[in-house]
């Protein structure tokens, strides 16, 4: 069975992007809401005072065997298109994590494409 592996690289904007993925495909503009993502650790973080979304760095989706998929230490976190959640779902990003991911589900934490 397959599932989708995210990695989440350092990479701002498309144009730091020198060459297609080798094996999946670049998401550039997800917002991460409820939490705040720390480019120099490249973990998920609690949000800061006053911020709603975090713009997110490019990341790499590819396909990987169930086996293959590294789950220790990482927040399944929920991909939606807009805020509206529910309906608009698309997949769970593999977010690094030292904190229990329990945290972060208590917290809604999720991945948003469209912000308002």
């Amino acid at each position: 069975k397959l599932v989708t592996f995210t990695r989440v690289t350092k990479l701002m904007s498309a144009e730091e992007i020198d060459s297609n993925s080798r094996d999946g495909a670049f998401i550039i503009g997800l917002n991460l809401q409820g939490a705040s993502w720390d480019v120099v650790g490249s973990q998920i973080e609690k949000s800061k005072p006053k911020e709603m979304f975090c713009p997110m760095p490019v990341m790499n989706v590819k396909a990987v065997t169930k086996e293959k998929a590294n789950n220790g230490g990482f927040y399944h976190c929920p991909v939606y298109m807009t805020e509206q959640r529910g309906p608009t779902w698309y997949f769970n990003a593999q977010l690094k994590t030292t904190s229990p991911p329990a945290r972060w589900v208590l917290a809604g934490v999720a991945l948003i494409g469209e912000i308002a």
